[in-house]
């Protein structure tokens, strides 16, 4: 699972990333969005229990990312 977190992090544009990474900050009460790119997803220590949470919030995130870039697109 942690292989298909970072490939959908790869994905994301950086709002969208950082968008993610303040999201898990808050989510698992954690310090710093650097040390959960760091660790968690550059890493691959993402504890396991967090996981599916976090493909969760992923998915969101990724659709979200292509209703905006669809929007600009229609928008031109």
């Amino acid at each position: 699972m942690t292989e298909n977190i970072k490939s959908m992090f790869s994905k994301m544009n950086d709002e969208t990333r950082q968008e993610a990474l303040e999201c898990l900050r808050v989510e698992f009460h954690q310090d710093s969005t650097k040390s959960i790119k760091k660790n968690w997803i550059i890493g691959g220590r993402i504890p396991e229990e967090h996981q599916e949470k976090i493909v969760h919030i992923f998915q969101n995130l990724l659709r979200t990312q292509i209703y905006r870039v669809n929007e600009i697109k229609v928008n031109f």
